[in-house]
């Protein structure tokens, strides 16, 4: 089949509509594992820090620490990311701009500690390692909060964007696989 100007753009418009649809993320529908729920909602904040998704994450872990309640080292990770989430809720765009990268930090490894065959003993000591490591990244949040000047934020009428490495590699492989299945087409 070939394509001529008009009809590979209608095309590469209706791909691009379906990449960036504010609908929920593939998968994240997927009742049968509520980690694969979860990461898909913390992808979709990596590129908006919005009420919609918030809301969905924190309802996800809600639902997760009912199911991790008897695993210490898996309730003190949602705690952390609980607490995470609660920020990002409350500061959304003005929020340490290293937030949602240390959220995705912590959850891959609250994810290993799920997936693995970690002991009790390897999942508490990488817990503790994380809490320590919330620690600092509270006292990084206050040295944040404290060089903000007062009149910065949402009235000063731009806003910066900043996408993960992570994330721009996964639009590099979107954008390229989309043009080698128009490149077929012709």
């Amino acid at each position: 089949m070939t394509m001529n100007g008009s009809s590979m753009n209608e095309e590469l418009d209706s791909r691009l509509n379906e990449l960036f649809d504010d609908g929920p993320a593939p998968g994240a529908e997927t009742p049968g594992d509520p980690l694969e729920t979860l990461k898909a909602v913390i992808l979709e904040m990596e590129w908006e820090i919005g009420d919609k998704n918030l809301d969905a994450y924190l309802r996800e872990l809600k639902q997760l620490g009912g199911r991790c309640a008897g695993d210490k080292a898996l309730s003190i990770y949602i705690k952390l990311l609980d607490t995470i989430g609660r920020y990002l809720k409350a500061k959304k765009a003005s929020a340490h701009p290293e937030t949602v990268s240390f959220l995705k930090s912590l959850f891959d490894s609250f994810e290993a500690a799920v997936d693995s065959d970690m002991t009790e003993e390897e999942k508490n000591r990488s817990a503790a390692g994380h809490v320590r490591e919330f620690k600092r990244f509270k006292g990084l949040i206050a040295q944040h909060a404290a060089s903000k000047p007062s009149g910065q934020g949402a009235s000063s009428g731009t806003a910066e964007v900043r996408l993960s490495d992570a994330v721009k590699t996964y639009i590099r492989q979107v954008v390229r696989e989309e043009i080698a299945r128009l490149v077929k087409r012709k």
